[in-house]
Parts: C-alpha cells; structure tokens; sequence
C-alpha cells in the first residue's frame, strides 16, 4: 500500500506521532508530556499542514494499541477512530511491543520487549525476526513478574538475542551483565515505527474496525480492581 499514512503512539510517558508516504519515513514529532489530550489534535494538523497536506489526504492511521498507559493508549485509539470515521481512511491497529522489538540492529534475531505493568509486574512480548525481515510474535503478550521475566532472560544465552522497551528504565541495573540491552534511545514504541507496522498490516489486508476497536489492556486498572474488591467485600 502507498500513499500517506499518519502513526499515534500514546501508550506511554512520552508519546509521538509520525507521517510516512508512499512507504518511506517523512517526520515525526514528540508529544507534549501528559498532556496527549490537550495537544493531539492540534500536532497532528501541524505536521501534516507543514507537507501542505489535509487530513483527507491521509490513506491509513496506524495506531499503538497497547500495552500501555491506560489513560494514553485509550486518548490515541480514540483519536484514531475519530479520525478515520471523519477522513473514511484505513484503520490499523499496531502491538506496541513490536514496534519496540522493531528497531532492534540486523545481527538481532530475537527480542523480549516489555513495558511497565506496574505492582512489580511487565508487560512482556517476545518477538523473532522472520525471513521477510517482519517482527513476528513468538508469543501471546502477557504479564510477568519482574524477578521472573528477569529469571527467564537470564537463560537466553544465544548471540542474536536482546532484551528491550521502556520497562527496562527501572530494572536493566538487575539483568545480567550476559543479557545484551539494546540502546535506551530505542526502547520506546516511536511512532514512526508504529506506521511502518501498520503498512505491512495494510499490505495484509489487515485492518481495523473503527466502530470496534479497543485499546488492549491485558488487565483492568488498579482503580477497576479495587472498585471489584470493595464489592466483594461489601
């Protein structure tokens, strides 16, 4: 698929978005810190308007879909779909973990990608390099346990294999020293990443329904659990 394609990346502290046409990388921009809400719509006409682009000349917007902040990946999706209800464009729905093990080096065959689940917990996905040279999920993303995910990578001892993602800011100090990590300034699901994977969904014909689609939380908030735990209790 050619033409322009738009990528929102909000599942985290610091969110961006990103503009390619027919298949190669235009800019990109980093979104205001906490603020995805208040800002999203107004970069967003700003980097296209810098192109003399509208949005109606935008093909696909390819959206993190999570794991992630709850509150920011729930202010991307919803943009998302705004935005393709109002432009009748392409909706792809993109796994942040694998737009994180996406900027991993050639030599890189291999990455375990996580982000912050939080109550000592990760989002973790695991993901190979195929033949095409696409990242493909070797696994469902789940959550795990700190101490374990550390356990479990602490056994990969294979030269192409590499631990990355934002979760790596609290505990990369803990790894083994035999764990290859790749560059912090790539830890992070960029958007710019997030539109390339959503091209090759759109190659797949791989798109999302507008009316259907959910960020992917894997669990409920801790606000959701303690809401369900007073209830029982009640």
């Amino acid at each position: 698929m050619t033409g322009v394609t738009l990528g929102i990346e909000t599942s985290g502290f610091e969110g961006s978005i990103a503009l390619r046409r027919d298949g190669a990388f235009v800019d990109a921009c980093i979104l205001d810190r906490r603020r995805h809400a208040q800002t999203l719509v107004s970069q967003v006409q700003t980097l296209i308007g810098k192109y003399h682009l509208t949005t109606k000349d935008v093909d696909l917007v390819a959206v993190s879909q999570g794991p992630g902040s709850f509150t920011g990946l729930r202010v991307g999706v919803v943009f998302a779909k705004t935005f393709a209800f109002a432009t009748g464009c392409r909706l792809a729905a993109v796994d942040t973990l694998q737009a994180v093990a996406m900027a991993a080096p050639d030599g890189i065959d291999h990455v375990s990608a996580v982000s912050d689940a939080q109550r000592e917990q990760l989002f973790v996905g695991n993901y190979t390099r195929s033949s095409s040279g696409h990242w493909e999920p070797s696994a469902a993303v789940h959550v795990l346990g700190i101490e374990s995910w550390c356990e479990r990578v602490a056994r990969q001892t294979g030269a192409g294999f590499a631990a990355s993602g934002p979760g790596l800011s609290r505990i990369a100090e803990q790894l083994p020293k035999t764990i290859q990590i790749l560059p912090q300034d790539t830890w992070n699901p960029h958007a710019s990443r997030i539109a390339a994977i959503g091209e090759e969904l759109a190659e797949r014909n791989k798109f999302a329904d507008a009316a259907l689609l959910e960020p992917f939380y894997l669990r409920r908030s801790s606000a959701e659990e303690k809401r369900d735990a007073r209830k029982a209790g009640a």
